[in-house]
């Protein structure tokens, strides 16, 4: 059983104005130099791209939804690739998609493609609640120490030791937190618009509908409330009309919510229930997400225009785990595209990107260039080693 622990409150950005302009200064300047570097190759690779799509060769991915069950009545679905294992360009490599909510079959479809069903084995993860079907599995009942163990059992049933984690939003809220009891786990995080260390936009967005449409108050309520079936058909009964009450509002209206407009009664219940699961719960959340493991590699893509996750926000996690004087480096041992200079004695730095032109939807906008870059980033992962540790106080 994972050991809670009491913490401080960390949900608000701890930095004055002056700090974060300084940091967003030197991640922006890091992110105009790695779109200057990679633009080119990017582009040759996205008409090589365009060539393979049109090809009548060219393999579609089977849909197919795969279910692992465990004797204590917790089940996860799942699809993955692994018909095309024979074919894999890097057979010792897999990656994990992790969505946000509200989730769809297709939701990193465009990324899949890109990268390839023959590049390396590719899994999408489907957290119970977000696939839209009853949360409660047996043993599983929706706690965070619990979805931290149906992740790391799953993984062990596949056979798989560690994984590079690709997430959007609010998977990477799980993800992260599965970092952090789990590192052993993660060879390397990509991270698309992701929850950053503080409260987000847009979760601050769904409080309102929390408080002002659905009755909830969620400082007063109990992870056990959530188990009763009374307490449940009654909430389910009230986000069910105010759904329909949504969908009249104004295209502006809807912007200012967010996608939280979208979520059904079963992405709110997990939702909370994750929440409330820990003791300190989003507080003692981040105060874990601003220790996790710096030696873990990360790809980090952004957007100034998102509404649900700010720039900002994003920019404190980039320096505190990429760029700034406490992070740990790693040296790039063999570069393995000779037209693009990297940064060799600062691997992660070279994997910062910020897209202008994109808002918080952006693992759809620029799905092409993401994953030219993720699989850019995970080829270079085995010619990389630490360059310093930090100091132990």
């Amino acid at each position: 059983m994972i050991q809670n622990i009491q913490t401080n409150s960390f949900e608000n950005d701890p930095r004055n104005d002056q700090t974060i302009q300084q940091q967003a200064e030197v991640v922006q300047y890091i992110c105009d130099r790695n779109k200057e570097v990679f633009q080119n190759y990017i582009k040759k690779e996205l008409d090589i791209l365009e060539s393979k799509l049109q090809s009548e060769n060219f393999q579609k991915q089977q849909s197919e939804v795969k279910r692992v069950k465990f004797e204590d009545g917790r089940f996860i679905d799942y699809r993955d690739n692994l018909d095309n294992l024979g074919r894999f360009e890097l057979k010792k490599k897999t990656i994990i998609f992790i969505s946000g909510i509200p989730s769809g079959i297709r939701y990193f479809g465009k990324i899949e493609k890109t990268i390839g069903y023959e590049f390396c084995r590719m899994i999408n993860l489907y957290i119970p609640g977000f696939d839209k079907k009853d949360e409660r599995r047996g043993a599983y009942q929706g706690k965070f120490d619990q979805l931290v163990q149906l992740i790391d059992d799953f993984m062990t049933v596949l056979n798989i030791q560690q994984a590079i984690f690709v997430v959007h939003s609010y998977g990477g809220l799980i993800v992260k937190y599965f970092t952090y009891f789990k590192p052993q786990r993660v060879e390397g995080l990509v991270q698309l618009a992701s929850i950053p260390l503080t409260l987000w936009q847009g979760i601050k967005q769904y409080y309102i509908l929390e408080k002002t449409r659905y009755f909830i108050d969620s400082n007063n309520l109990t992870f056990e409330q959530f188990q009763d079936e009374q307490f449940r058909d009654h909430l389910n009964q009230v986000i069910s009309v105010n759904r329909k009450q949504l969908l009249s509002l104004s295209k502006v209206e809807l912007d200012q919510i967010g996608p939280a407009s979208l979520f059904t009664f079963h992405e709110i219940i997990p939702l909370l229930k994750l929440k409330l699961s820990v003791p300190g719960k989003y507080g003692e959340i981040f105060s874990r997400f601003r220790n996790l493991d710096k030696k873990i590699p990360r790809l980090i893509a952004y957007s100034p225009n998102d509404n649900v996750v700010l720039a900002s926000t994003i920019e404190e996690e980039i320096y505190e785990f990429v760029l700034g004087e406490n992070t740990i480096k790693r040296r790039i041992l063999h570069p393995i595209t000779k037209n693009i200079q990297l940064d060799n004695n600062d691997f992660g730095s070279n994997y910062i990107f910020r897209f202008d032109d994109a808002s918080h939807s952006i693992h759809h906008e620029k799905g092409n260039e993401l994953g030219i870059l993720i699989k850019h980033f995970i080829r270079q992962l085995d010619y990389t080693e630490i360059l310093n540790q930090l100091p132990k106080f």
